[in-house]
């Protein structure tokens, strides 16, 4: 599959099939995490695969009620792990963590796609709510949970602002 195919074709899905998540297209996209850049290549990150019902289930019900965290057969839960190295922000001012953590979504967005799997990034939930149920330590950033499954293909894509719209050249 074509990067740019994967880009286009690839949405949030909010709505899932009951159907396992075969191990080995699991494995894939978890790879497709840890190819991922991050900022000093310090790798600083964690993904928690949480396919445990009960544990869906608490999640849903403590850290964010978005139906998919029960519904979806996997949750995988992205972190980002102290770096004893460098500092928490990058030269630029912005702080390294959510940047590298939404890398390693991304790249599993699109491995999840190629897989013909669906995924969706959630923001909206309690992180420290998701570090109780997940025993997630103190020290750790929880910066999504991100569903992964089949997804029933009722959910229509939504559109992209134009590139006009985007780009400017050599002055904003």
């Amino acid at each position: 599959m074509e990067v740019l195919e994967a880009l286009r074709g690839r949405q949030s899905i909010k709505s899932y099939l009951p159907i396992p998540v075969e191990e080995e297209k699991l494995q894939a996209v978890l790879e497709a995490g840890r190819l991922a850049p991050s900022s000093y290549n310090s790798q600083c990150r964690k993904f928690l695969v949480v396919t445990d019902p009960a544990l869906r289930k608490a999640l849903h019900d403590r850290a964010g009620t978005q139906p998919m965290i029960e519904q979806a057969p996997v949750v995988i839960v992205i972190c980002a792990t102290p770096d004893q190295e460098h500092a928490d922000a990058m030269p630029c001012g912005e702080s390294k963590h959510p940047i590298d953590a939404a890398l390693s979504g991304a790249y599993m967005m699109l491995e999840a796609y190629a897989q013909g799997l669906g995924t969706c990034w959630l923001g909206a939930f309690d992180a420290e709510a998701v570090k109780e149920v997940l025993g997630i330590p103190r020290d750790v950033k929880v910066v999504t949970m991100m569903p992964l499954g089949y997804h029933d293909g009722t959910q229509p894509r939504r559109d992209r602002k134009p590139l006009e719209e985007l780009v400017s050249r050599n002055r904003f």
